[in-house]
């Protein structure tokens, strides 16, 4: 028998720090379970029960409490491989605190998966709704459906970077992790100084859109914009979540409301480090970002597009037509899914239109999801390098962003991220039409295609009966955890799940 057949087989060992990981989740959840304290208020003020909101609250905390002692390791011990666990599964407890209130108030989400659907929606801010009466629910409910796009729109992980000062030094894996796009900027030298900063110019854009809306409602130029209104729109859009406490989404205001969205929206959807540049004097820092002058380009060119569809389609004057087109594009484009109207009953082409908006996305470093416009811009521009190389064999052709030389492992990132995000898409409407079928469901392959599109890209409208005046009830429950997995899978830009299904992750 040789001496290697003889040796011990070796025992591998965890690479990751479950305790350090479990101890930051729990410090994590405790604090996130504060924020019920709001629609509480709200409750008060509208004479509601405050039931569906103590019960989590006092749980949520204790829970978090216990976790984090019984871990017994500190917070901020975790490293980089920590950070992947404690993003992923973060935003799965976070969705399960915030599922609580609507199984105690009951109605038409009692249903615990339901219930989790509307929460992941939330926190993962797609939009996509099984509330199929939303005038039932109680406007503290309501309320704290749309804060949970807020809290998730800039990232419960930066939130908690910012504030709780527990990163240590895996911080900026988390933050890596948790901010949407290929890669998290720092503005300034201490990540939590970075994290604050963000928060800052979130909170800030997010009053003035709330403080814009109620005055204009104040004014009676619109009906219906009271302050509860302002406040929740203002949550939703600059999440880019999209949810309304009104059945008809924005169709229920008038055109100056749904212009100051849509100006939000377009904000909401380019880089926070653009805006927080601007506040700090850099008039030009928008104007002269290439993405972002992408992104308006591609606003621009597919608002003419429907636009034209709607005129030629439709008896709608060019003004209506262009103004509903470019609010639509805004809308699913920035990932937030309100509606202006219904454009379930819209021409083929403008549908199909909308359709591949879903993919785009908006700017690194937004709120939006879906692809984002960086990496259609690096992928494009790694395509049309190689089609000259093969001409130029020896030539050196560097592919530039903002007149800068990209890193090869960045271009072969956005590539493969692409190819990852249309596999996963792919499968994801191949299950949910296959479960549709199971079930005798009334679900095309168009609509099934679009409710995978609409939720990895954490979109939120569908078309058909799960179209922006409805819901997606009536998928068949296995349909609708598919579609909370897309969402969570997509809001964590894919990698981190992924690699926390390798083996070589796990163990040494």
């Amino acid at each position: 028998m040789s001496a290697a057949a003889a040796a011990p087989p070796r025992h591998r060992r965890l690479r990751v720090d479950l305790g350090a990981s479990g101890s930051l989740i729990g410090l994590i959840l405790r604090w996130l379970s504060l924020t019920l304290i709001l629609p509480i208020i709200v409750a008060l003020i509208y004479d509601e029960s405050i039931r569906p909101f103590v019960i989590p609250l006092v749980g949520g905390v204790a829970v978090g409490l216990i976790v984090e002692r019984a871990c017994g390791r500190r917070a901020d011990d975790i490293g980089v491989r920590e950070a992947f666990v404690v993003v992923a599964v973060t935003w799965l407890a976070a969705a399960l605190l915030g599922c609580i209130p609507y199984l105690i108030e009951g109605g038409d989400i009692a249903n615990p998966i339901d219930a989790y659907f509307e929460t992941m929606s939330g926190f993962t801010t797609t939009g996509a709704s099984v509330m199929g009466d939303i005038a039932s629910h109680s406007q503290a409910i309501l309320f704290w459906r749309s804060l949970t796009q807020w809290l998730g729109g800039m990232g419960i992980i930066v939130l908690a970077i910012a504030v709780l000062n527990q990163a240590g030094p895996g911080g900026k894996a988390l933050l890596q992790q948790e901010a949407p796009g290929p890669d998290a900027e720092k503005l300034t030298p201490r990540l939590r100084d970075t994290a604050l900063r963000l928060w800052v110019v979130y909170l800030g854009l997010s009053a003035a859109l709330a403080l814009s809306l109620y005055v204009v409602g104040l004014f009676d130029i619109d009906q219906g914009m009271n302050l509860y209104n302002a406040v929740s729109h203002a949550f939703t859009a600059m999440s880019t979540g999209g949810f309304s406490p009104e059945a008809r989404s924005v169709e229920a205001f008038g055109w100056m409301s749904q212009l100051l969205l849509a100006v939000f929206m377009v904000i909401a959807g380019a880089n926070f480090a653009l805006w927080y540049r601007t506040a700090r004097g850099d008039l030009r820092a928008a104007p002269r970002d290439g993405e972002f002058r992408v992104y308006l380009a591609l606003i621009a060119a597919l608002s003419v597009l429907i636009g034209i569809a709607l005129l030629a389609t439709t008896d709608a004057d060019w003004l209506s037509a262009f103004g509903q087109a470019a609010f639509q594009v805004i809308s699913v484009m920035t990932t937030t899914g309100y509606a202006s109207q219904d454009f379930a009953p819209w021409t083929a082409f403008a549908l199909l239109a909308l359709f591949a908006a879903m993919f785009i996305g908006g700017c690194a470093g937004s709120t939006s999801g879906a692809i984002k416009v960086i990496r259609i811009r690096l992928a494009f521009g790694s395509a049309r390098r190689d089609i000259q190389t093969a001409v130029h064999p020896e030539a050196v052709l560097p592919v530039r962003s903002n007149g800068k030389p990209v890193r090869e492992a960045a271009l072969q990132g956005a590539t493969a991220f692409i190819g990852l995000y249309l596999l996963t898409f792919a499968v994801g409407a191949a299950l949910i039409l296959f479960i549709a079928m199971l079930h005798g469901a009334d679900v095309g392959a168009f609509d099934a295609m679009v409710a995978a599109a609409t939720t990895i890209g954490n979109v939120g409208p569908g078309v058909g009966a799960a179209g922006p005046m409805g819901s997606f009830a009536a998928y068949p429950a296995e349909a609708k955890v598919t579609m909370i997995a897309l969402m969570w899978v997509g809001r964590l830009e894919l990698i981190p799940v992924f690699v926390l299904l390798t083996r070589a992750y796990w163990l040494r």
